[in-house]
């Protein structure tokens, strides 16, 4: 026997603010759902790489100064002095003190004192593998979250205003799994797992459960067109997605908007990045970088016409929107 309550989804968050046992334990279940896909989606590592430890601080320092990114490996070392001091372990302690003075002490983490931050573009909020249980809500702007796969930035998501990120410390105190940066200005909500449902109004946790739904459904579509084999129908895969997401998260309808413009702000070399297409040559997606549905920009692509996208796609696309890697 089964009894049943039906809610409606605009009511979601004042009934879930009233019943915070119920909305822990959901946001602990998409919490363990977004891990267990991240992990796939950089399933590309190596085996020793999939684990977390605040010990590898001191190895992702060293990536990101290959990557000319000297704020990074400073915050990293900051990081992995304090955990070091704070556990004991002295071993790589004086190497790291080496590279901090080296790089001038500059770029300290940042020292949160309100719950409501601003932050300018750039801003490090958290590294990959730091030690740090604070949960993190984008109020305004855009904040990207990335990992170490194989030496390369690997984009996990970027995410918008009432988009929470962090919650992986409701399931366990473990390292972080990647970092957050912001990508613009930001206007960010700091809270512990404690009192989440205390600070945040009703309005904001209903985003908050739309945007992990959102992420989840985002990362299975994302592992789909990982088993595609075709990088440039990876590509025109990717856009879709991209589409699909602003439409969902607007509430669009899709046939109002079959004929529209849409922007997407992100570089073509993150867009490749998040399809697997590393160190690909330009010939093997000529076809894309020709097309002249497709306006590439610095920071931003503009597809001019939503319909020329899904007709690329052809077999690998149902009519729900949905995406596969293979039919029959």
């Amino acid at each position: 026997d089964v009894e049943l309550m039906q809610i409606p989804i605009r009511l979601l968050g004042s009934y879930l603010k009233e019943h915070k046992d119920l909305a822990m334990k959901n946001l602990r279940l998409y919490s363990h759902e977004l891990r267990a896909l991240q992990r796939n989606l950089s399933k590309a590592n190596l085996p020793n790489d999939r684990t977390n430890h605040p010990e590898k601080l001191i190895q992702n320092a060293k990536i990101y100064l290959e990557w000319h990114k000297p704020n990074l490996a400073t915050y990293s070392l900051f990081r992995f002095v304090e955990w070091a001091n704070s556990s004991g372990n002295q071993k790589l302690i004086a190497e790291a003190e080496v590279m901090l003075r080296q790089l001038g002490n500059q770029n300290q983490p940042k020292h949160w004192t309100n719950q409501k931050n601003s932050l300018e573009k750039g801003e490090i909020i958290f590294v990959q593998d730091e030690m740090n249980q604070d949960i993190f809500v984008v109020l305004e702007g855009q904040v990207k979250l990335f990992s170490i796969v194989r030496g390369m930035e690997y984009v996990i998501d970027i995410l918008g205003p009432g988009e929470i990120f962090g919650e992986m410390s409701l399931i366990e105190s473990s390292p972080r799994m990647a970092s957050a940066i912001c990508e613009s200005n930001c206007n960010v909500l700091r809270v512990s797992p404690e009192n989440i449902f205390e600070t945040i109004g009703e309005s904001l946790l209903q985003k908050i459960y739309e945007s992990i739904a959102r992420r989840i459904w985002f990362s299975h579509q994302r592992l789909i067109i990982l088993r595609m084999q075709s990088p440039v129908i990876r590509i025109y895969a990717f856009l879709f997605k991209m589409i699909r997401d602003q439409e969902i998260r607007k509430g669009l309808s899709v046939q109002k908007n079959m004929e529209a413009t849409y922007v997407i702000p992100m570089a073509f070399s993150e867009i490749c990045n998040m399809c697997g297409i590393i160190k690909i040559k330009n010939e093997s997606i000529q076809e894309v970088l020709t097309d002249s549905n497709i306006v590439i920009e610095k920071d931003k692509i503009t597809v001019k016409n939503r319909k020329r996208i899904e007709e690329k796609l052809g077999q690998y696309k149902t009519k729900s929107g949905q995406l596969l890697a293979k039919l029959g």
